[in-house]
């Protein structure tokens, strides 16, 4: 086969390999570049070939020794040919290291590009009429298939067909290698349950395009929503400011049977914030555009909130005795909690009570002080007031003052619940950006 030939095949095997393998970066044009010097490295032992014209002095020793289609294109010769490149990558990687530049990650791909392709050299080369020594130094050449009219020779018209063939298969192999080969087959199965496996593999931000049917109202529904989590083998979605399951599953608030997952490369932040006694408004400031908030809040005593009834079944927002739990809320829903109005009606109750009890204290207190205090000297009084007078005086003292402790029991009581009451929140969160 001739190098145009060998150099596609070695690029389509290479992605499929890599896609098998999930391995990103394999349209990286480093990872291309090495794929086409791979899979025509084998011909190095031929000095008319393009890569021994190269190498002249190291082809036109080979071929001397070896002949063509020998030991560079052997088992053998492809595991030394590997072993080489990689021992090359190592002090390039090394070097450019050295440079503060980390190319690790490609350097493994490098090698395995090169291996890849430099063995697609040997198996498209047994499609030949000679085909190759696999096993070299066993002189037997291997070939496919065995009957030699169905086998190939360099240059023939037959083979420009073949390379147009393998110029198709390689361009259907791009997209394989871009998105992987598992979430290929993801793609084209387009159900509910392959769009959970791909959100699974992600780390990025996800959108969900999808096609189906509200449950409750049976109408049809399309769009893109951003894809938050998986509960129950539900995908959970935010479309249009709202949280809804979907799932081919009649129990989801959208029935979906064809759906696909978009990955983008905004990667997910996640903050945690955690908050004593702080008041609504500063916790709203504290909420980005766009983010998310899921977390347990801690209500004051006895405070119930009147939450907004949301579009599908997935709770968002839930009290649980003195705990509001949020799952996904946005800053616009929280907006909308409001106090119930049996707790507003409860706290002006206590403000009224508190008043009352503050203004019969003050009465209480008036005459305390004119008991007290009423004109005369404790000579005077001895003199003026009979004993029996002095007497019903301090009775009279006596139960105002016990009075007055028990109104301010009752205001301190009444104080103390609507300092609890007060809207100041504390608990631990996490905001999803």
């Amino acid at each position: 086969m001739l190098a145009p030939t060998h150099g596609i095949f070695g690029i389509f095997l290479t992605l499929i390999v890599l896609a098998i393998f999930g391995v990103q970066w394999s349209l990286h044009w480093t990872i291309i570049l090495f794929a086409v010097i791979g899979s025509i490295m084998p011909d190095i032992d031929h000095p008319n070939s393009t890569i021994g014209r190269i190498f002249y002095f190291i082809s036109g020793p080979l071929e001397r020794r070896y002949g063509h289609r020998t030991v560079t294109h052997s088992l053998i010769g492809w595991i030394i040919s590997t072993l080489i490149f990689s021992f090359i990558v190592i002090i390039i990687s090394f070097v450019i290291g050295y440079l503060s530049f980390d190319i690790s990650a490609l350097a493994v791909r490098w090698i395995a590009s090169f291996s890849i392709s430099y063995l697609s050299h040997l198996i498209l080369d047994m499609f030949n009429l000679r085909g190759s020594q696999m096993f070299w130094p066993d002189p037997g050449r291997d070939v496919i298939p065995k009957n030699p009219k169905f086998r190939l020779e360099s240059g023939a018209k037959a083979e420009v067909l073949v390379f147009f063939i393998l110029v198709i298969l390689m361009v259907l192999a791009f997209p394989l290698s871009k998105f992987g080969l598992a979430s290929s087959l993801r793609w084209l199965l387009a159900t509910p349950g392959s769009a959970i496996q791909e959100f699974k593999t992600l780390k990025t931000h996800a959108y969900l395009d999808f096609k189906g049917v509200v449950n409750e109202t049976k109408e049809p529904i399309a769009g893109r929503g951003e894809v938050l989590d998986v509960n129950n083998q539900r995908l959970v979605i935010l479309f249009e400011g709202n949280i809804y399951t979907l799932s081919d599953e009649l129990a989801a608030d959208i029935f979906a049977s064809h759906v696909r997952v978009k990955k983008s490369d905004r990667p997910i932040k996640i903050e945690r914030r955690e908050f004593r006694d702080k008041s609504r408004e500063a916790l709203l400031a504290g909420i980005p555009s766009g983010g998310l908030v899921s977390g347990v809040v801690h209500l004051p005593e006895e405070m119930s909130l009147k939450i907004p009834v949301s579009e599908g079944t997935y709770k968002a927002m839930e009290q649980k005795g003195n705990d509001l739990v949020l799952t996904y809320v946005s800053r616009r829903q929280i907006e909308k909690l409001a106090l119930t109005q049996e707790y507003e009606m409860k706290n002006r109750r206590n403000l009224a009570e508190l008043s009352r009890l503050n203004a019969q204290a003050r009465k209480i207190r008036g005459e305390i002080a004119a008991l007290d205090d009423n004109g005369l000297t404790a000579l005077g009084k001895e003199v003026l007031v009979d004993r029996e007078e002095e007497e019903k005086q301090g009775t009279r003292l006596a139960e105002l003052t016990s009075q007055l402790e028990e109104l301010n029991v009752r205001i301190d009581e009444l104080k103390l619940k609507l300092a609890a009451g007060r809207p100041l929140f504390s608990g631990e969160v996490y905001i999803r950006q």
